[in-house]
């Protein structure tokens, strides 16, 4: 009886005098510059165990998503039979390397979803091909197995090619299909294993919602641009992505706000509906 009474008088206060939230305690902004790269500090599980967490998808999900990883039970084996994203959803390089290095995952994987991978990497070439230079140089960091440089490639056959990933079936498959390629295995933390102003293009895609640190690895990939080159980075439309795999979750908005200090130029891409930013990087004084 006693708990009861606890419990209706504990409601009634509630209603008269709500309990501040956690944006009133926290505020609202999205970033922090110091600790982890762009998580919001002194937000992590300030929330009782049974109570519910609402709002933006790409603020909430962030917090689950960076602080736990799927896990296979012992008596589980990782299967694609649900689909997929099954083999990928922990984010290892190992479950990458059962995409990229078997044909048949492949097959499926760029068959989901009325073949969106493929019209993906079709849009992306289509709408930055006025930035692809008919010589020089161009680098793919999340290579995968080399379908975005070989569009690039088909388009600019002079063009010289780079990857990395950090499956070694994917860079294995990258270099069968373009064998004078310059392709590399790197797991990427916070620098990328290229000299500055190495390329004259720099592609990513669907590689930042991974890591831990994206801020510091867009940075990079400016970092190894040559002035007068392009820099453009995809990402999916975190306001609808909830897969397990990805650490981030980004509306347009907070892309752009993200990629702010690299003046990028962030927009939806009208089929696959990623997100797109492009930066252009300005010419040395005194050089065109």
């Amino acid at each position: 009886m006693r708990q009861r009474i606890a419990s209706a008088l504990r409601y009634a206060a509630e209603r008269v005098c709500p309990a501040p939230s956690a944006s009133d305690i926290h505020g609202n902004a999205p970033y922090s510059a110091d600790g982890w790269d762009h998580i919001p500090q002194g937000q992590y599980d300030y929330v009782p165990k049974g109570t519910y967490v609402y709002g933006p998808v790409e603020r909430f999900l962030l917090v689950p998503k960076n602080r736990y990883r799927a896990v296979l039970l012992p008596d589980q084996a990782r299967s694609a039979d649900l689909g997929i994203g099954w083999l990928t959803e922990d984010n290892s390089a190992e479950g990458y390397d059962l995409l990229w290095g078997d044909s048949s995952n492949l097959a499926a994987f760029k068959a989901e979803a009325g073949h969106a991978r493929d019209k993906l990497t079709t849009e992306i070439v289509d709408l930055i091909e006025v930035h692809l230079p008919n010589s020089g140089s161009v680098c793919d960091v999340g290579c995968g197995v080399g379908d975005l440089l070989r569009e690039v490639r088909r388009r600019r056959p002079a063009l010289a090619v780079s990857g990395l990933d950090f499956s070694g079936k994917a860079v294995e498959g990258a270099a069968r299909a373009m064998p004078d390629g310059a392709f590399q295995q790197f797991v990427i933390h916070q620098t990328l294993p290229y000299e500055t102003a190495s390329f004259d293009l720099v592609l990513c895609t669907d590689v930042l919602e991974h890591l831990e640190y994206p801020k510091r690895i867009a940075a990079e990939l400016v970092r190894i641009c040559r002035p007068g080159g392009t820099v453009a980075i995809v990402v999916p439309d975190g306001t609808g992505d909830q897969f397990l795999g990805h650490n981030w979750f980004w509306s347009e908005e907070s892309f752009a706000a993200m990629l702010a200090e690299l003046d990028a130029r962030v927009s939806t891409l009208p089929v696959t509906k990623e997100l797109m930013a492009v930066i252009s990087r300005p010419h040395e004084t005194g050089t065109q």
